[in-house]
């Protein structure tokens, strides 16, 4: 009796699924990856086909950016290998694709070959893909390197790519002219990201029509924005000013040596740094605390009213490279989350004060922060010391967060294998000694 009841109910779903229109069963497939939406082919002769109607997120990257990191080091002639199967099936999933738009095109992975390229490109335009992502870049011998595909200047035109709304280039030699005229011909535009691009210098982003709203760039020697409905703007550039015109940025991301400009030049950040509500500075490496005058840079800042969320990335070579986080710390006055990413620590020298002793770094009796979240805490002197100087006088806090990788480890290939590593298990340790001491706060250990 029981089989026969899962018999009909079995029947009345098939049933029920069999009533709908193709057109359903078609936008049920399209929330699903390509791969899942495939395999449905299996089902029935119903839904052999519908499949190649897709017109959701092709996503092709996951297993085979791993393969490109797990032959990284071997023979070229195995990497060539898996570089043509990566091509040979991103072209025979576009190839059986019928639908006549699409609404995400993003490809991850070391592709050499241009004609592949600019067809997948064409694909793009032909099918009106609202968000696109080309990363070609490659990892080889523990880095990154440049590549060297040029975007193909004919597809910028009126009618190529009018239905974006996000782009982002990665290892794709572009210049500033042919972005700027790309630009122009994307009024629905509001994600834009060039990274790696070897031939971006100039850029001049500019136009009341724009809809443009977050911005990520790499290096360039020259950079002019007025964008009225700019909101996040990230740039990884040289030491040299940049040109805001009209924005309204509520949270920008500076790293490089325009960080070091910044800190030299806090006058100039200052004209939009009360109303930033998030800022993040990679201060790790091109800055040195010791070449810049402490107290007529850090005493110079404005109340930071507006600030909720506060990210500085710093090599903790001495307590000095601290000075800049106490004194943001001090300013924010209505800060939420302090974020601390700890690219190189190393321990104390005998002459070097603690933080809590420096003349420059004295923290306010009350810092608001409610959440502070630690990345590479090793719990060698100055990081753990300026961790607690910030719970004692954190009156409001609620939350630790303490993730004991390497901020250089995180989002490479190594992760996974760093976080298995005995350097990793004794910095766990540490933070779990220092959760400890300090019994009357939430910690959270990654």
């Amino acid at each position: 009796m029981k089989r026969e009841i899962v018999s009909e109910d079995y029947t009345c779903v098939h049933d029920r699924l069999s009533e709908l229109s193709d057109d359903v069963l078609v936008n049920v497939l399209s929330c699903l990856t390509i791969q899942d939406a495939a395999r449905t082919s299996i089902l029935s002769s119903r839904w052999r086909y519908l499949w190649k109607w897709f017109t959701g997120c092709l996503n092709f990257h996951n297993s085979l950016t791993t393969a490109a990191h797990k032959f990284e080091l071997r023979d070229d002639k195995v990497f060539d290998v898996e570089r043509r199967k990566f091509v040979s099936w991103v072209n025979q999933v576009l190839r059986s694709l019928q639908s006549r738009t699409m609404e995400e095109l993003r490809i991850r992975f070391d592709v050499t070959s241009d004609d592949d390229i600019h067809n997948w490109i064409k694909f793009a335009v032909e099918k009106k893909v609202r968000r696109l992502e080309l990363n070609f870049r490659r990892f080889l011998a523990g880095r990154w390197e440049v590549g060297q595909y040029n975007f193909p200047p004919h597809f910028v035109s009126y009618s190529s790519f009018s239905s974006l709304t996000e782009l982002s280039l990665i290892n794709v030699a572009i210049t500033g002219d042919i972005l700027a005229h790309l630009l122009s011909y994307c009024p629905l535009l509001e994600v834009l990201s060039v990274i790696q691009s070897v031939c971006l210098k100039h850029l001049k982003v500019s136009g009341s029509l724009l809809k443009l709203k977050y911005l990520k760039l790499g290096y360039m020697e020259h950079l002019e924005i007025d964008a009225p409905n700019l909101i996040s703007f990230e740039f990884n550039g040289p030491a040299k000013p940049i040109c805001l015109g009209e924005v309204c940025l509520a949270e920008v991301s500076f790293g490089g040596s325009f960080s070091n400009y910044i800190m030299k030049n806090l006058c100039w950040l200052s004209s939009f740094l009360v109303r930033l509500h998030t800022l993040k500075l990679n201060l790790a490496s091109p800055w040195k605390a010791y070449s810049v005058p402490a107290v007529a840079v850090y005493y110079n800042l404005p109340e930071l009213y507006n600030l909720k969320h506060l990210e500085m990335e710093i090599d903790l070579l001495d307590d000095d490279h601290l000075l800049p986080c106490a004194s943001f710390l001090n300013a924010a006055t209505s800060l939420y989350k302090f974020t601390l990413k700890l690219y190189d620590v190393k321990p104390f020298a005998e002459w070097v004060q603690t933080i809590k002793d420096h003349v420059y770094s004295s923290l306010s009796e009350l810092i608001s922060i409610r959440e502070l979240e630690v990345v590479g805490l090793e719990g060698c002197g100055a990081d753990t010391d300026f961790v607690i100087c910030l719970i004692e006088n954190a009156e409001l806090l609620e939350k630790i967060i303490i993730d004991p990788c390497k901020t250089r480890i995180l989002g490479t290939p190594y992760e996974s294998s760093y976080r298995e590593c005995a350097e990793y298990q004794s910095n766990r340790r540490q933070a779990i000694q220092l959760a400890a001491r300090l019994p009357l706060w939430e910690f959270v250990i990654l």
